[in-house]
C-alpha cells in the first residue's frame, strides 16, 4: 500500500497548523513521515521538507511557538488596489486554467520588476531544514508565469531545492524564480493543494487550511476536483481541515493572515492532531 500526504498552502497559518497537526498525530502514535509521497504547495512545501528531513517534530514545533523575528527584507512596494483589479480581470477574462494563469503570471513578473530576490534566497535557505533535495518522493508545485502551465519540481528537475521553495511561495511579495529561461511563481494560484499529484497512491491524507473570505484570486482548480481525481483512480482519501476549536483559536488570534498567527495555529493543530488519530485516522493510515 502506497501512502501520500498532501500539504496545502495558506501562509504562516497553514504551515504552523499543519506542523502542529503532524506533531499531535505523532504524539498519539501516528507518524506520517513514513509516507511514500509528499506533495507540498506554497507554505505546505516547507512542511513537506520537514517530513522528509528527519528533524524531530518537537523541535520544529517549538520553533513555531517562538515570536517571529522581523523580516530583514524591506516590504515590497506594490499597488495592491491595482493588483487586485488586475487579478479580477485575469480571472473574469476566462479561458482554460493556463490562459488565466498566464495573465496572472504577467502581473507577477511586472510587480517584481527591479527586484533581484537575492536577499530572499539567503533567508529561505536559512529557514529550511535541509539544503538539498532528499532521497524521497517530494513534489513541490509552481506555475510557469510565461505559459500559465503548472510545473512540478522534484529531485530530478535540475532546480536547486531553495529555488523550488522560493518559486512555490513567490506570490506578489517576492519575485518569481527564473529557471531554464522561464519565470515560476506560487503554485497555489493553480490549486491550493494540488491533490491530484498523489494519484497512484492508495491512501491520501490532505491537510487543507480553509481559505479566508475575500481572497482576491481563488485557485483555478479546487480541492474538490483534486479529490475526485484521486477517488476516480481508486484512492481512499482523508481531507483534514481545522476543527471548530482550531477555527476559534485562529479567529481569536486575529485571523489566518495575522502576522502573529504561528503560535496559536501550531498549538491548536497539535491538540486537533492528538484527537483525530483515534477518531478517524488510526485504521486509515495503517
Amino acid at each position: 500500500m502506497r501512502r501520500a500526504v498532501v500539504l496545502a498552502g495558506g501562509g504562516y497559518a497553514a504551515s504552523a497548523w499543519e506542523l502542529g497537526l503532524i506533531t499531535g498525530m505523532a504524539d498519539a502514535g501516528l507518524d506520517v513521515r513514513n509516507a511514500d509521497r509528499l506533495v507540498g504547495t506554497s507554505a505546505g512545501a516547507r512542511v513537506a521538507l520537514h517530513l522528509a528531513s528527519g528533524v524531530a517534530h518537537a523541535d520544529a514545533y517549538q520553533r513555531r511557538l517562538q515570536p517571529r523575528p522581523p523580516s530583514p527584507e524591506p516590504p515590497p512596494v506594490v499597488d495592491w488596489v491595482a493588483l487586485r483589479d488586475g487579478l479580477a480581470r485575469a480571472r473574469h477574462a476566462g479561458g482554460a486554467p493556463a490562459e488565466i494563469l498566464r495573465r496572472v503570471g504577467s502581473l507577477a513578473v511586472a510587480a517584481a520588476a527591479g527586484r533581484s530576490g537575492a536577499s530572499r534566497r539567503e533567508i529561505v535557505a536559512a529557514q529550511l531544514p535541509i539544503a538539498t533535495w532528499p532521497e524521497r518522493d517530494v513534489r513541490i508545485v509552481s506555475v510557469n508565469a510565461d505559459t500559465g502551465e503548472r510545473r512540478v519540481f522534484d529531485r530530478n528537475s535540475g532546480i536547486d531545492l531553495v529555488d523550488a521553495v522560493i518559486a512555490t511561495t513567490a506570490s506578489f511579495g517576492s519575485p518569481p524564480v527564473l529557471f531554464q529561461g522561464a519565470h515560476y511563481f506560487d503554485g497555489g494560484y493553480y490549486s491550493s493543494d494540488n491533490a491530484d499529484l498523489a494519484t497512484g497512491c492508495d491512501r491520501v491524507m490532505i491537510l487543507a487550511l480553509e481559505r479566508p473570505p475575500g481572497v482576491p484570486f481563488p485557485p483555478v482548480v479546487s480541492l474538490e476536483e483534486g479529490v475526485k481525481t484521486l477517488h476516480d483512480n481508486g484512492a481512499l482519501v482523508e481531507v483534514i481541515r481545522p476543527d471548530a476549536a482550531t477555527r476559534a483559536a485562529l479567529a481569536a488570534a486575529g485571523g489566518v493572515m495575522h502576522p502573529g498567527i504561528s503560535a496559536p495555529a501550531a498549538t491548536a493543530g497539535r491538540v486537533q492532531g492528538r484527537r483525530i488519530v483515534t477518531e478517524r485516522l488510526s485504521s486509515f493510515w495503517q
